[in-house]
């Protein structure tokens, strides 16, 4: 069973939603919708991936960029797809799309509890920063 990896596609927003849905760690908030998703991939071509199995998908990355810096938000593969590399590989694709765009620097958005998350940002060389709180805002 071979692995694929490809950018992301508008058509792609439902089976990526179902597969956040499964992870553990992983929250999905109201901006997560077909809509704003859409929105979200179609400004950021380059830096939404997804990893495939018999035309099932198994592991996305959504990243964006703000004009500035590189943002991951949702990182996810398929429990029984894990360590075989496929996070490491979404996440060099992701880095090297910012990387084309002379972006220096890219962060990651993980939630407090999600030790797993952190485990794996740490292996493939993250840093972790205790300096920053991130306030937010409905609007």
């Amino acid at each position: 069973m071979g692995i694929g990896f490809r950018t992301m596609e508008a058509s792609d927003i439902l089976a990526s939603i179902e597969l956040w849905k499964t992870m553990k760690g992983l929250a999905i908030r109201g901006s997560d919708n077909i809509r704003d998703l859409t929105d979200h991939v179609n400004m950021n071509r380059k830096h939404n991936f997804v990893a495939v199995s018999e035309k099932q998908i198994v592991g996305t990355v959504l990243g964006g960029f703000d004009g500035r810096r590189g943002y991951i938000y949702h990182l996810a593969v398929k429990q029984g797809f894990r360590k075989k590399g496929i996070g490491k590989e979404l996440m060099e694709r992701c880095f090297r799309s910012f990387k084309e765009i002379n972006v220096s620097k890219c962060h990651m958005m993980v939630l407090k509890d999600n030790a797993e998350a952190q485990d794996f940002y740490k292996k493939i060389g993250c840093e972790l920063r205790t300096e920053i709180l991130v306030f937010s805002k409905n609007l």
